[in-house]
This record gives structure tokens, sequence and C-alpha cells, in this order.
């Protein structure tokens, strides 16, 4: 992950942090007693200076009643988890001998979309293929 993504994440993190204390109508100083750390670190959090520890983010979401994805994700990107988790599910209640001709057919869509991509240039050197569909 590069700097530049992890501004954009410390940003994402402190905004959702900011709204979901906006919602509940609280103070910095109010959440910071609720997790346990001072008003400071809180404001770091929503300025997107400082990210919190895997701990204060279950500690958020517990106090927020939320998801850590809540706290951690965007709005598109937990969209596009709830897309995922469609499909997972869906390929899940397929019978035995329809999941591997599902998971070529999906396998033979990716592949030709990387080659696609990989010819006009557009995919990175350091991009992989994830092998997650059994190839």
């Amino acid at each position: 992950m590069t700097h530049e993504h992890s501004d954009e994440a410390a940003m994402n993190i402190g905004e959702n942090i900011r709204n979901k204390r906006a919602l509940k109508k609280v103070s910095q100083k109010i959440v910071a007693e609720a997790v346990g750390v001072a008003e400071n670190t809180v404001a770091s959090w929503e300025k997107g200076k400082n990210l919190p520890p895997p701990d204060k983010v279950i500690a958020l979401a517990k106090y927020f009643k939320c998801t850590t994805d809540e706290i951690l994700l965007s709005d598109e990107e937990r969209g596009l988890e709830i897309q995922m988790l469609g499909l997972l599910r869906r390929f899940g209640s397929l019978n035995e001998t329809h999941k591997p001709i599902a998971l070529n057919v999906i396998g033979s869509i990716l592949q030709g979309l990387e080659m696609e991509e990989y010819m006009k240039g557009e995919r990175n050197e350091g991009s992989k293929r994830l092998g997650v569909l059994g190839d």
C-alpha cells in the first residue's frame, strides 16, 4: 500500500468516525472516553492524521453499534463487499455438478479481461492474479 493510499484510507476512516459521531450527536470527548483514548486521539483519527489500531476499531464499532467495515471502508468499498458476498452466496447454493462449471466460466472471463488490460497497458506490473477461483 502506497503512502497515498494510506492517506486516502485514513481520510475515509476519519470521515466515517466523524459521521458516526455526528449521527449519535456526541462529542469527541465522549467517544474518546468510550473507547479508552485521549480526546486529541479521536481528533487525529477524524482528521486522517492517524489510523486507529485494530482494538480501537473494534471498540468504535461496538460503541457506534455498527460493523468494523462501516468504520474502515468507504461507501463504495462496502457496496462492492456486499455485491461480492451476494455472488459468493449464489455460488455456494449451486449443486456440486455446477460449481466447477461456474468456476471455469468465471475464470475464463477474468483471464480474458486480464489479457485485455495487459494488452492495453492498463495492468500494473505488480498486479498478480490471485488464483481464488481454483486455477
